[in-house]
C-alpha cells in the first residue's frame, strides 16, 4: 500500500482534485445509480445482522494501547512516528516500535515455555470462552500482594455453580483505577520491588487441574503478585498450554452477568503473545 508507485499515483491525484475527503458527491463518482444499488443491496444482510444482535452488548475489556502506560520493565513503553501524512502522501500510516508484552495483552505457552506454542498457531476455537470474574478489590484496596486463592474460587462457585468447561477466569481486583499514573500502576517499593496482586500458585494449579478452563486474566501488569521472583502462575498456566491476559479493563461491568470473552489478537508470527482486543459479548440490558 505504500509503495512509491502508490504514493507518486495519489500525489498526482491530490494535484487535479484536492484532498479526497468522504462526500456525496464522491460516493456518486464511485458508479452512480450501481453504486447506489450495492449500497441498497448491502442493508439487507446488514438489517439482518442488526436483528440478531438487538439482544447482544459488547464491552470493551481493553485499555487504549498509547505511548504513554504502564509497563512491567520500565523502557517496554512503545514509540510510534507519522511514517507517510494525508496532507503530504495522500494516506496516513504511522510506524511503531513496540515490545510484544505491553499495554492489554495475552501471554502464550512460548512465552514461558521452550518450544510452547506460538500465537500465530493457536487454537482459534480456544479465543471465545465464558467469562468467570473473581472479585478481590476489597482486599487488594487493604493489601496489594492478595493472590487470588481457592476458596475465592470455591465462593464463586457457591454463588453461580461450576466454572463451566472452556472459561477464562479473571481476577478483578480494581487495579485499573491507576492505569492513568505509570507510578502507582506500578507500585515499587523503596527497592524497586513491585506490588500488586495477581492469582496464586495453588489456585492455578486448582484450576488447571479440576476445571477444563481455557485461560485466566488479570487487572494488572502479571499472573503472578507483583512481588512475584519465580513467576510459578506463568509456569503452571503456559505448561498446560493455556493462555493468560495481563492488564485487563472494565471487568467490573460484567462481574454479575453472563458474559462470553473474545480474545482478539493478531497471529503474531512466532511470538508468545502480543497487544490484543479483549472483548465481551453478554445480555444487552445488563
Amino acid at each position: 500500500m505504500c509503495s512509491p508507485l502508490v504514493e507518486k499515483i495519489v500525489r498526482e491525484r491530490i494535484q487535479k482534485e484536492g484532498l479526497p475527503n468522504f462526500s456525496r458527491r464522491n460516493f456518486l463518482k464511485l458508479g452512480g445509480v450501481a453504486a447506489g444499488g450495492l449500497a441498497a443491496a448491502s442493508l439487507i444482510p446488514q438489517r439482518k445482522a442488526q436483528a440478531q444482535t438487538a439482544a447482544m452488548g459488547v464491552t470493551d475489556l481493553s485499555h487504549i494501547f498509547a505511548t504513554e502506560m504502564p509497563t512491567y520493565t520500565l523502557g517496554e513503553t512503545p514509540t510510534r512516528e507519522p511514517f507517510v501524512t494525508v496532507e503530504a502522501n495522500g494516506f496516513f500510516i504511522q510506524r511503531w516500535t513496540l515490545y510484544e508484552h505491553a499495554g492489554t495483552h495475552v501471554d502464550f505457552p512460548a512465552h514461558f515455555i521452550a518450544d510452547g506454542e506460538t500465537v500465530d498457531i493457536y487454537p482459534v476455537e480456544n479465543l471465545l470462552g465464558p467469562a468467570v470474574v473473581i472479585d478481590i478489590a476489597e482486599r487488594a484496596a487493604e493489601d496489594p500482594d492478595t493472590m487470588v486463592m481457592p476458596e475465592d474460587l470455591d465462593a464463586w462457585e457457591s454463588a453461580n455453580g461450576e466454572i463451566p468447561a472452556g472459561a477464562i477466569v479473571c481476577m478483578y481486583s480494581g487495579w485499573e483505577s491507576r492505569w492513568s499514573s505509570i507510578q502507582d500502576f506500578r507500585n515499587p517499593d523503596a527497592d524497586g520491588v513491585m506490588h500488586f496482586p495477581g492469582f496464586g500458585p495453588e489456585a492455578a494449579e486448582w484450576l488447571l487441574a479440576e476445571r477444563d478452563i481455557y485461560g485466566i486474566a488479570v487487572d494488572t501488569l502479571s499472573l503472578d503478585p507483583g512481588n512475584s521472583t519465580t513467576f510459578d502462575v506463568h509456569v503452571a498456566i503456559c505448561s498446560a498450554g493455556k493462555f493468560g491476559i495481563e492488564n485487563i479493563a472494565n471487568l467490573s461491568s460484567i462481574m454479575n452477568n453472563q458474559a462470553s470473552i473474545f480474545v482478539g489478537i493478531p497471529r503474531w508470527q512466532g511470538s508468545g503473545g502480543g497487544p490484543s482486543r479483549i472483548v465481551a459479548f453478554h445480555a444487552a440490558d445488563m
